[in-house]
């Protein structure tokens, strides 16, 4: 008997331990009403695009800005072997160098999708889909982790998920469906091109901050710093 009431005492504390922490989240959505994100919304959208893969460091070898070669590689510089095993080793490429690539190679897209090339011709036709100007974002990062809400209205279950780095709030961002409504546990850091940090308190704080931000750098496409 005793056993058996230890037993409920436990599932008691369980249940209220679980109430208590839907309670938390929902608490959070409530909060956070005017601070929703739509799937479709521009803010969203910018989340995307500074969150996208910036496949444009290796372009004088790569040829195109929406995808880049996984380290480490080797290419041929000038008829010499060269190793690419860090950012560092793109400042002796130049664009009078003829640059041969050593396949295969494995790519990173922008939506952070690898994919495995093998030779030249594969390279070239992916270059020609790139856009002259990507999508991405390169003046401002978000500065993690930060926490975002989200509650779905087919299931009525409320998450929090932590905001860790680009790849998975890219991937995050893009998986948004009309039944998921999603909120930022504010306040948060985002840190600009120059090193120097700024924070956003709401979502139009955020979306003023990105639009002043954006296009405050010279995206140099060709510079490994960036």
């Amino acid at each position: 008997m005793k056993a058996r009431g230890f037993i409920m005492v436990w599932l008691g504390l369980v249940l209220l331990s679980a109430i208590a922490c839907q309670k938390e989240e929902r608490e959070f959505i409530d909060e956070s009403q005017d601070n929703t994100i739509p799937k479709d919304s521009r803010l969203a959208k910018l989340m995307r695009d500074i969150t996208t893969h910036d496949g444009s460091y290796d372009d004088l070898v790569d040829g195109g800005n929406c995808y880049s070669i996984n380290l480490p590689y080797t290419i041929l510089l000038n008829g010499k072997e060269k190793e690419i095993t860090k950012l560092s080793d793109y400042i002796d490429i130049h664009t009078t160098d003829f640059i041969e690539i050593q396949y295969p190679i494995t790519i990173t897209m922008h939506d952070y999708i690898e994919k495995s090339i093998n030779n030249k011709e594969q390279l070239t036709i992916l270059a020609a889909l790139c856009s002259n100007e990507d999508d991405d974002i390169e003046c401002i990062d978000f500065n993690y982790p930060f926490k975002l809400s989200t509650f779905n209205t087919n299931t009525n279950v409320f998450k929090t998920i932590d905001a860790i780095h680009d790849a998975q709030l890219f991937v995050f961002m893009s998986d948004l469906n009309e039944e998921m409504s999603i909120s930022i546990k504010y306040p948060i850091i985002m840190e600009l091109h120059n090193g120097q940090n700024t924070e956003a308190a709401h979502n139009t704080d955020l979306l003023s901050t990105i639009l002043e931000y954006a296009v405050s750098c010279d995206e140099n496409d060709n510079n490994p710093s960036n």
